[in-house]
């Protein structure tokens, strides 16, 4: 993760409007707050997201679908006990409307991905991959050797992996994820190491930012959940020592079932040095709410907030958002939602209304 400079109203805004857009991640928080799960009872990664576990697409194709199609059998990701694999498609239509610009509309296709796992030592010794082949050039996301203690309880990878921070959430164009730098867009290369057991988990990571490219320095994150049935708390925190300033985060998370509701919040603190001034503060926020009033349908609703100076009044930015969330049969998902964004008035991008539907194929 590199996010070395200072980033201002436009520039920030385009960013959020490119995301917003290219939305293509597969984790969603909310569910393991339902069950009083860690993330990774559903996906292969410590910290949640990638390829799904044998539970993971259990659960997808049976609890979170409205019926089932063929003859019951479940897939399971598991070609045999030696591998697995498993994939995500997304195609998408979007509009977006702006103040003093003409209304545009996109239809896309936005991401393939496949994800590889050879169980090389069953439970002990793995290798996981994570990489984008289409639309456009293929990409590498995740690449990693993972061993295991015998009980399964430590872990320690080495390779290309996402950062451990804050919430895994679905959704990148986050505030708190695109302030960060925490998110999807961003993998690291360097070692990882944690504990999974029970309600706790703790997750943290040694990287080179970019690979190498961007200095001699190190990145250094922390990640810990502690997770009950019905709540969660978390808190993170990373470092980056680089050569074009050095940026420290600081964040708290948690979770909460009420009924039918799952709630998530997460804070971040962001302090970045930029040459030629103090040290610049920036805040970024997330309230969310998900209602699964139905089998397989789940309701949306998110508060963003982004303070991305706290030196200068009047430039923080909110986002609303509401998105409906169904699953007609196994494999398949569809989304629908409106995001209303409100900031600084003489930038028209931070104050454009979004619409758009998504279909997601996975397995």
């Amino acid at each position: 993760m590199k996010f070395p400079e200072r980033k201002y109203g436009s520039i920030l805004a385009i960013l959020t409007m490119i995301v917003a857009c290219t939305n293509v991640a597969q984790a969603e928080p909310y569910i393991a707050v339902q069950k009083g799960m860690q993330c990774s009872a559903c996906h292969s990664g410590p910290a949640g997201g990638g390829m799904r576990t044998v539970y993971g697409n259990v659960y997808a194709q049976s609890e979170l679908t409205a019926r089932r199609l063929g003859d019951g059998n479940i897939w399971t990701g598991e070609v045999n006990k030696w591998l697995s694999v498993g994939a995500d498609l997304r195609g998408s239509f979007s509009s977006v409307d702006a103040p003093n610009r003409p209304e545009t509309s996109d239809t896309r296709f936005d991401r393939g991905t496949i994800y590889l796992e050879a169980k090389i030592i069953p439970n002990r010794l793995s290798i996981y991959v994570d990489q984008q082949v289409v639309p456009d050039e293929s990409i590498n996301r995740e690449a990693y050797l993972r061993v295991n203690s015998k009980n399964t309880k430590w872990f320690a990878s080495v390779g290309r992996f996402y950062l451990p921070y804050g919430l895994r959430l679905q959704d990148d164009s986050a505030f708190v994820r695109l302030a960060t730098g925490a998110n999807f867009a961003n993998s690291d290369r360097g070692i990882q190491g944690g504990y999974n057991s029970g309600p706790w988990s703790v997750i943290a990571s040694v990287t080179e930012p970019d690979g190498g490219n961007s200095g001699s320095g190190k990145e250094l994150s922390l990640v810990s959940t502690y997770v009950q049935p019905t709540w969660r708390v978390g808190a993170s925190a990373n470092t980056n020592d680089d050569d074009a300033g050095d940026r420290s985060l600081f964040g708290v998370f948690g979770g909460l079932k009420t009924g039918s509701v799952a709630w998530l919040a997460e804070f971040d603190s962001i302090s970045d040095e930029v040459p030629g001034r103090s040290t610049a503060q920036a805040y970024a926020g997330l309230l969310e709410a998900n209602w699964t009033f139905r089998k397989s349908h789940n309701l949306k609703i998110s508060y963003d907030y982004l303070d991305p100076d706290d030196d200068i009044t009047e430039d923080h930015q909110v986002r609303y958002s509401a998105i409906w969330e169904h699953s007609p049969f196994q494999f398949l998902q569809f989304r629908a939602g409106f995001r209303l964004y409100d900031g600084v008035p003489q930038v028209d991008a931070q104050n454009r209304k979004l619409f758009f539907v998504e279909l997601h194929a996975l397995f």
